[in-house]
């Protein structure tokens, strides 16, 4: 999802299980990193156990924001 312009999310890199350690979720990103090269950010939203897995992609951990999210509006 992007705005057009600035920024671009991604909000899963889905790989199945049997297709893992193949470089196939570093080609995605990879993919996903050259289409929106020229937008200001990309942010993903990883999960704390695959956050070596973006390092190693280029992405960081921001020390000034913190994803939040509403899993359901519908409580």
């Amino acid at each position: 999802m992007d705005d057009g312009i600035m920024t671009a999310y991604v909000h899963y890199l889905l790989v199945h299980p049997e297709y893992q350690g193949q470089e196939i979720g570093r080609k995605l990103v990879e993919m996903v990193k050259e289409k929106y090269k020229d937008y200001l950010r990309l942010i993903v939203i990883a999960y704390d156990s695959e956050m070596n897995f973006y390092e190693n992609c280029g992405f960081k951990k921001s020390d000034v924001s913190s994803p939040m999210f509403i899993t359901s509006l519908w409580t």
